[in-house]
């Protein structure tokens, strides 16, 4: 008896009729005045399209019938997205999941299938899939080892709904890949910020209000160019009566009231602004009709369309700013950089054409995104790291745009603007214009040129009597390294060329004085050598000792040149200990503690009041206090550390700023 309802199923599945109904759009089918919706913004052709395929199931009056929906998404080979949707109806017991998960797999290869050989239609789509499917049904065996849970007679196909292009409706909350497209949409046409992470929230939700909005207005602009298809026609001019002819008709006839004319419907966009992403909505913005901008944009306009450009600029990484919807000196300059890129003109006019390529999925980017003051990550300390090698900084890697790496960014920028004012007048261009512009802004222009090979990394040789620009640079990658502690004057006096020495010293190169171009590619170089100081400054709180390091033939502090008694700070108040590179070295002869009332000699900075000082004075000039020369081997301070007279007057004397201190 299965055996008999078994195939009276599969026969009925097969006979039964099945109806293709295939959505249209709505110019097609309503009927009435014209409407402006996004049909009229789009190639109907390009406008999602439905077909579906149902199946009449006689089911017994008293069956119990569970419905369920199985979508198979795919994306076909010119990228269009697919969908298949199988609407089941279940008589019986509901099935497990792990049996739907079957059936899921199966209708996945089945659509897979389906598709090799079919147009990207969505009629030919269901009819091929529903045929398919036919016809894997109808090969099913009852009973058969293995079968299949969709082959149970109890599970009905109802209905197959082919889409093609598919965007499922896209709202708060829901999230995935379909979200993640839209939302790099969104970003290439200046709708959105960031990245697309997938996750429709509000900031995306407020992003489809704003593109609805602009489809709206897109609407308005095709109601705007319509002819006027009811112009008002020009009355008559009657002729003007004799008296006695008005007179008679006035008291024979009374005229009609002309009827009021039914007023002509005035058509009204139809996009609404909910921040949802309908079918339709993605339909038009995924296709290549997708009209980007309405009009020019140029210093003083303001408004959304601003803030699109703006936003755009901003992801590409032509600008810091954050968009604020002026056109003002910021937005202009980031779209002559853009424009640059482009290979265009660079006016800084956000014309029609210039919105074209910036709101497309090639838009030029920057090798280097623009940098300014506040700006940090890994680009920053990129910038420090080559100002600081090729001598327009003495400043630290640290990642962040502070004012010393925007004063490295004018120096920089002051420099090339001189390296454009010579190259001119070895041209005989006189009165031309020199583009770089002082402003400590790290733009993708000047980043560019500033990394690029062509850049003069190394200037050319320098000896004593050279003047200029180069020499400053010198002396200030001599003063980073600590070779130098003159002035920046850019002229190569004795003091240089005793820096140099020393650099080529330390570098074992020949120590000419010199800057020929041996020693000024090893300068500015990354792994160019700080100058060794005389000594390294080890304080033992446990021996109450300061011991005075020299470094041996192999620039390593190892020969103790000198042994000190001294007083660290006492168990309440005691010597911080660590490693101290920054010292700021030799302060005031005399030193008076406010706190204490007391004096001390050769006061030496650590770091911040912590200091090397002799024994203390109750008076300037006046004799020591014995107690703290008879304390000296034992923590006695309050976190400096006192040294005999002598022994202080020797690191003061000896030791510059920037000794390595050690307390330990």
């Amino acid at each position: 008896m299965k055996q008999v309802k078994w195939l009276l199923s599969i026969a009925l599945l097969i006979a039964l009729a099945a109806s293709a109904v295939a959505f249209t759009s709505a110019e097609d089918t309503e009927e009435g005045a014209w409407q402006a919706d996004i049909t009229k913004l789009m190639d109907p052709a390009n406008a999602p399209k439905q077909t579906s395929i149902h199946y009449d199931l006689d089911l017994p009056a008293d069956a119990q019938v569970e419905r369920r929906s199985v979508n198979q998404e795919l994306v076909s080979s010119k990228g269009d997205v697919l969908n298949v949707e199988f609407r089941f109806a279940l008589n019986g017991d509901a099935m497990g999941e792990g049996q739907w998960a079957t059936i899921e797999d199966w209708l996945k290869g089945l659509v897979l299938g389906a598709v090799q050989n079919v147009r990207a239609d969505s009629e030919s789509l269901a009819n091929v899939v529903a045929e398919r499917y036919r016809a894997q049904r109808a090969s099913a065996q009852p009973g058969e080892t293995g079968l299949p849970a969709w082959a149970s007679e109890d599970l009905m196909l109802e209905d197959v709904i082919a889409t093609v292009p598919y965007y499922p409706e896209l709202r708060l909350d829901v999230n995935g890949s379909a979200t993640q497209r839209l939302q790099a949409r969104l970003i290439e046409l200046g709708y959105l910020s960031g990245g697309a992470d997938g996750f429709y929230g509000e900031r995306t939700q407020q992003a489809v209000r704003e593109l609805e909005e602009y489809v709206r207005e897109l609407e308005q602009d095709a109601i705007d160019a319509l002819p006027n298809a009811t112009p008002t026609p020009t009355p008559t001019p009657r002729p003007t009566p004799t008296p006695q002819a008005y007179t008679i008709a006035l008291a024979a006839v009374t005229p009609a009231p002309t009827p009021e004319p039914e007023p002509t419907p005035v058509p009204e966009p139809m996009t609404p602004v909910d921040g949802v992403a309908d079918s339709m909505l993605q339909a038009y913005l995924f296709s290549g009709e997708f009209k980007p901008s309405r009009a020019d944009l140029r210093t003083g306009d303001e408004g959304s369309a601003v803030t699109r450009v703006q936003r755009r600029l901003l992801n590409l990484g032509y600008t810091t700013d954050e968009p604020d919807g002026v056109f003002a000196g910021g937005t202009a300059r980031a779209l002559r950089i853009f424009q640059y890129y482009c290979g265009a003109d660079q006016t800084g006019v956000a014309d029609m054409a210039t919105q074209a390529r910036l709101f497309s999925a090639d838009a030029a980017k920057p090798d280097n995104a623009m940098l300014t003051p506040g700006s940090t990550g890994e680009a920053v300390s990129k910038l420090q790291k080559r100002l600081r090698v090729l001598g327009f900084a003495s400043i630290a890697v640290d990642g962040g745009y502070g004012a010393s790496t925007q004063a490295g960014v004018e120096t920089l920028q002051a420099y090339m603007r001189e390296l454009e004012g010579d190259a001119a007048q070895a041209a005989s261009t006189d009165g031309a214009e020199v583009t770089v512009e002082v402003n400590g802004v790290a733009d993708p222009i000047l980043l560019d040129d500033f990394y690029s090979d062509s850049f003069p990394a190394i200037p050319a040789d320098m000896n004593s009597g050279s003047a200029g620009r180069d020499v400053v640079r010198l002396q200030r990658r001599l003063t980073t390294l600590e070779y130098y502690t003159g002035a920046l004057d850019g002229q190569y006096g004795a003091g240089t060329a005793q820096a140099v020495t020393a650099f080529q010293r330390r570098h074992a190169l020949p120590e000419t004085g010199a800057a020929d171009h041996a020693t000024l590619a090893t300068l500015f170089d990354e792994n160019a050598k700080k100058a060794l100081k005389p000594y390294v400054l080890k304080v033992s709180v446990a021996d109450q000792r300061v011991y005075a390091y020299a470094p041996d033939a192999n620039g390593e502090y190892t020969d103790l040149v000198r042994t000190m008694k001294c007083s660290t700070g006492r168990k309440s108040s005691p010597t911080p200990t660590g490693t101290f590179i920054d010292s700021t070295g030799p302060g005031a002869r005399w030193h008076y503690f406010t706190k204490f009332s007391c004096w001390a000699q050769y006061a030496y900075y650590i770091q911040g009041d912590i200091m090397f000082h002799s024994v203390l004075y109750n008076s300037k000039g006046g004799p020591v206090t014995q107690s703290s020369v008879n304390h000296l081997g034992s923590r006695a301070s309050h976190g400096c550390v006192r040294l005999s007279v002598e022994d202080a007057k020797w690191i003061w004397t000896n030791c510059p700023a920037k000794t390595k201190v050690i307390v330990y």
